[in-house]
């Protein structure tokens, strides 16, 4: 949140290519029962050829800001990816099964799901990462569980901060070994942010945009803590803490933002984002006070499953 020119935030620099898994691939959609939407963490179940035409139309209008790549084009005759094409739905919020970092191009962090139904998710985009010729920088094990969506990379103060929610799949070991393995290297701060667990994600709730402008879920955060560069964690209270930044905070309904992804922002680069259908008064004070351009796309099939335009994105800076 400086000049331009020092800005490494996710919402500044623009991807090369974005990874994205199309629904059709491996059609785990089609034989979808009512019995394992709590299993998957489904709201609702989506009508597949409505779902097909949505994502359709969301990955066209990615595809005219930048260049998409899908699991598929990398990872075709890989038989784990057909599998898991085949049978979880989720494959397609491909946020959570990697971290990709502005500042860090040729390197990944490949994720540790929690939910069973996903644990096969990281090794599968890891593969076709490690095919794009990206490095692992560290490996989870134990109680270290951590989703790509309760990760989001900024820049505070000329440091590369690493904004890490916890709820009800990510945990605050996963953010001490962040720590050890990437400060001072890949990292110079660790936020860590207790987030409402009704909140599936950090990126459910909250994002960042241009001129030091967040956007939260009322109700969102409890509690925090800093890990600083000589690795020292200090309590913090997340939006006090942003404020003293001189961050101006705007707040949406915690159940509209569940229901509907309103704080699921995609940002492409060049103050450009996309998100789902979202209110014309909110979006109005968006791009106001953030001198943002949102486009927008219809997702209501989508976001049943619990995602928005930033899940359905993984993107690559090298």
């Amino acid at each position: 949140m400086l000049t331009d020119v020092h800005d490494f935030s996710e919402y500044h620099v623009p991807p090369r290519r974005i990874l994205m898994h199309h629904p059709r691939h491996g059609a785990s959609l089609e034989n979808l029962s009512r019995d394992r939407l709590a299993e998957l963490n489904f709201l609702d179940l989506p009508h597949p050829d409505e779902l097909y035409a949505e994502y359709d139309g969301f990955a066209a209008l990615v595809g005219s800001h930048v260049e998409t790549i899908f699991l598929e084009d990398l990872l075709g005759d890989h038989e784990p990816y057909r599998l898991e094409a085949a049978a979880n739905p989720n494959l397609i919020f491909m946020r959570d099964s990697s971290v990709t970092l502005p500042w860090a191009p040729s390197a990944f962090i490949p994720a540790r799901p929690a939910l069973a139904s996903r644990a096969r998710e990281a090794d599968v985009v890891g593969r076709a990462l490690e095919h794009l010729g990206m490095r692992a920088l560290t490996r989870f094990e134990h109680d270290e569980y951590l989703e790509g969506g309760d990760l989001l990379p900024v820049t505070f103060d000329g440091k590369r901060v690493l904004l890490i929610g916890f709820g009800v799949r990510t945990t605050k070991a996963a953010a001490i070994k962040l720590a050890l393995d990437l400060i001072p290297e890949h990292a110079d701060a660790i936020i860590g942010l207790s987030h409402d667990p009704d909140l599936l994600h950090l990126d459910t709730g909250f994002t960042v945009l241009p001129n030091k402008v967040i956007l939260a879920a009322a109700g969102m955060f409890g509690s925090g803590f800093l890990i600083d560069r000589d690795r020292r964690l200090s309590p913090v209270d997340p939006l006090s803490y942003a404020e003293a930044l001189g961050c101006s905070i705007i707040r949406c309904d915690k159940a509209d933002a569940i229901a509907h992804e309103r704080c699921n922002l995609l940002p492409l680069g060049r103050r450009r984002y996309l998100a789902f259908d979202l209110p014309a008064e909110l979006k109005a004070a968006l791009e106001e006070a953030a001198d943002v351009t949102i486009q927008l796309v219809k997702g209501t099939e989508i976001a049943k499953a619990t995602g928005g335009v930033h899940c359905l994105t993984r993107p690559l800076y090298g």
